[in-house]
């Protein structure tokens, strides 16, 4: 009881601190990246029940973008740090269990001879001629900055670096933890953490410097 209340009491100052500087400055992005290390450090990040990982990370993902961008909305009084993420993670996962849902309902209520007909509406949609501007700048920033993102590998291993995990967990090109598992011989939870604590930070950084998160 007493380290998730000292717990709590650290966040809430880190989340203060964080405000206390203004968007885009080199020090709230420092405590900013310290205070998403020490929410992943602190095992109470909920983990989305039964929702097959490739949703879960998806959902994982949203969830801290849009954390860093309305983290100066967090209100002590409501609940604390953990509490108020974790349950904007469940409703990004609850909208993707509904969707499923309503996906397969769709698909059993789909008379046989209309289902064995069907065309699905996406294949009558052009495919675009490049990536949307936000991922295309992202993508081309992944490349130009390949000689900083090689930096930083795992251990003892300089081909699993943030610009390898980095492709490949963006689209077109994304693959779940477990096809990266066996594409580099590490486990999941390596990847995993090796990902949370020095790729996505790095991805956060660009999407602030953009603009495209407000912090």
């Amino acid at each position: 009881m007493a380290y998730s209340e000292g717990l709590n009491e650290r966040l809430a100052q880190l989340v203060t601190k964080v405000s206390q500087h203004p968007h885009g400055s080199l020090k709230r992005q420092q405590l900013l990246n310290q205070l998403i290390f020490q929410m992943q450090q602190s095992g109470k990040i909920w983990l989305g029940g039964d929702i097959i990982p490739e949703y879960y990370e998806d959902a994982l993902q949203k969830t801290w973008f849009w954390f860093c961008k309305n983290i100066d909305n967090y209100d002590a009084s409501q609940a604390n740090v953990i509490t108020w993420f974790n349950s904007h993670l469940k409703f990004r996962i609850l909208d993707i269990r509904q969707e499923i849902a309503i996906d397969k309902k769709t698909r059993a209520t789909k008379p046989k001879d209309e289902e064995l007909n069907f065309i699905d509406p996406v294949d009558n949609v052009p495919a675009p001629d490049k990536a949307q501007p936000i991922l295309e700048e992202t993508l081309e920033w992944i490349e130009t900055q390949g000689d900083e993102l090689r930096r930083q590998h795992v251990r003892s291993c300089p081909h699993i670096n943030c610009q390898e995990l980095l492709k490949h967990k963006l689209p077109p090109n994304e693959k779940t933890w477990r096809e990266l598992a066996e594409k580099f011989g590490k486990r999941e939870s390596t990847l995993n953490h090796f990902y949370n604590h020095k790729c996505f930070p790095c991805l956060l950084a660009f999407g602030r410097a953009q603009g495209y998160i407000d912090t």
